[in-house]
């Protein structure tokens, strides 16, 4: 499916990539809705002069009840701030933009399936009882079990094998022996696939295990994978016996529900193995090219046994929601979930989560702040983005201050320009109260690793940031006292020989224009 464009077509394909996030973006609605009022501004005072006085007067009482509905309101203070700004300047569409994207019209419907269909799943992962042979041989794992039992009904699993790959070229070969032995199904879901030779190598293997039974699914993001986000991709993955769906189709008009992409990384096969982490399905990640970075550190996990279950609860979610019929989603679930597992010997506890934009709870963002403040030597931290709100800010501070050593490995150079400039004010204030920041230096930091004293830490898709904590679909799994955490602690002390500590003689080499682009686009944080 690789297919050679001259420089002219990728550079047209670029820019229309560039052009399809910008428009979906919340932050340029809020640009393009001050920009107009404020050409109606001026057209209101050259036109109408003599009535000026009763849009003032009448913006200025907009102003303060708007202020205090949102003062009152539960949230986020950084949401709030970030839109009494625009409320107090532009009154009128400032109010009509929040009420536009906050009450997210577009994403109603969306939100309704989402929700019927995590009843569906909840009612059938509660079915376990895993969780309570775990919390006799692991104790000290109720709190945080309970917390996501009750949140998501995601259960405990000790009896399930997990494996650790530090990069790309680590883990893509064990995935394609792992599709290679699929006798009954394999789901695969990404953010971004695009063609190339690791794609290719994969879809060969998928051709033939569909040609040989094997019941194969994709589900991809349409803005993710914008470059085969059409019917003739559907069309030709159905040709070869590969079914496949495009999560919330893109589309040239603009709804407030696009803003809530899938992130999530997950392969299922069989039931019996599931993949996650901070991979996509491209060369790039893979190590296969060097296109923006001359090198792209990610990582993933494996895990076998009875913890594939969530796993495949959680891609067929996503699969079924443009279902009509709610009894074929179970049928689904009862047939693919509920079958006979391998089991292992206790190797620790292992909890498979998801969060997204509908379900009422931080989950992503109070597992990383949970094992921050469990933490009594150290918490060493992989990923891409420092976007944090108060609370992750604090805990982060509030651990350093105990005496933990907190230490943050983060990209030296940018992928998105404003993120990135938006990132380093966040790290200014880490490094000022005693937090390590390290910049990698041989190219992108892509991993989302959270790792604690050697018996707590998480990977997954979930970034350190707003758009994963609020906005997208995202996933992960929570490990306590599990083999692999050494692995993942192997990794980060190896991956600090490629990184630069980032003080704060070294921020101030930060060339001007980043920290000023940082500095005053860090308050439309949460929007981005």
């Amino acid at each position: 499916m690789s297919v050679k464009q001259p420089k002219s077509a990728q550079m047209k394909e670029r820019k229309s990539k560039i052009w399809s996030k910008l428009i979906y973006s919340r932050f340029l609605v809020i640009l393009s809705m001050l920009a107009l009022q404020a050409f109606l501004f001026v057209l209101f005072c050259v036109k109408l002069e003599p009535y000026t006085k009763y849009f003032f007067g009448g913006s200025i009482a907009l102003s303060i009840i708007f202020i205090i509905y949102i003062v009152n309101k539960n949230g986020k203070n950084e949401f709030k701030i970030t839109w009494i700004l625009p409320v107090a300047v532009f009154p009128v569409f400032g109010i009509a933009a929040y009420w536009f994207l906050k009450a997210n019209w577009g994403g109603l419907a969306f939100k309704k399936k989402v929700n019927n269909g995590r009843k569906i799943t909840n009612s059938v992962l509660s079915q376990t009882d895993e969780s309570s042979k775990t919390f006799e041989l692991y104790p000290k794992v109720q709190d945080i079990a309970l917390y996501l039992n009750k949140m998501g009904s995601y259960p405990t699993y000790t009896f399930t094998n997990t494996t650790y790959y530090p990069n790309g070229e680590s883990f893509f070969p064990e995935l394609k022996e792992e599709l290679k032995k699929a006798k009954k199904f394999i789901f695969l879901e990404f953010f971004i696939i695009e063609p190339g030779q690791a794609f290719d190598e994969l879809f060969e293997i998928l051709k033939q295990k569909a040609k040989e039974g094997v019941q194969v699914r994709i589900l991809f993001d349409s803005i993710g994978s914008i470059f085969i986000s059409s019917k003739k991709t559907i069309d030709f993955f159905k040709s070869v016996g590969i079914d496949a769906k495009i999560f919330m189709p893109f589309v040239p008009i603009f709804d407030t529900g696009l803003n809530n992409r899938d992130h999530r990384k997950i392969i299922v096969v069989d039931g019996n193995v599931a993949f996650t982490g901070g991979l996509n399905l491209t060369d790039e990640y893979m190590n296969y090219s060097k296109k923006r970075f001359d090198y792209w550190k990610d990582s993933a996990i494996k895990i076998n046994g009875p913890a594939v279950r969530t796993f495949t609860s959680m891609f067929l979610h996503l699969w079924n929601l443009n279902n009509k019929n709610s009894e074929d989603f179970a049928s689904q679930l009862n047939n693919f979930v509920n079958i006979d597992y391998p089991r292992f010997e206790p190797q620790g506890a292992i909890i498979p989560y998801g969060d997204d934009a509908y379900n009422k709870c931080d989950i992503a963002e109070d597992i990383y702040s949970y094992i921050i403040s469990k933490s009594h030597h150290y918490v060493h931290i992989m990923t891409p983005y420092v976007i944090i709100d108060n609370t992750m800010l604090n805990a982060l501070i509030f651990a350093a201050r105990r005496g933990v050593e907190v230490s943050i490995i983060v990209p030296m150079h940018w992928d998105h320009f404003i993120t990135f400039c938006v990132g380093r004010r966040f790290i200014k204030t880490l490094i000022k109260n005693g937090i390590n920041i390290y910049g990698y230096n041989r190219g992108f930091i892509h991993s989302k690793m959270f790792v604690s004293d050697g018996n707590r830490g998480t990977c997954g898709s979930v970034n350190l940031d707003y758009r994963s904590f609020d906005h997208h679909f995202e996933c992960g799994a929570f490990m306590y006292h599990t083999p692999i955490l050494k692995d993942m602690e192997k990794d980060f002390t190896e991956t600090l020989k490629d990184c630069t500590l980032i003080t704060l003689e070294e921020y101030k080499k930060i060339p001007r224009l980043q920290r000023i682009v940082g500095w005053l686009f860090k308050i439309f944080a949460p929007l981005m």
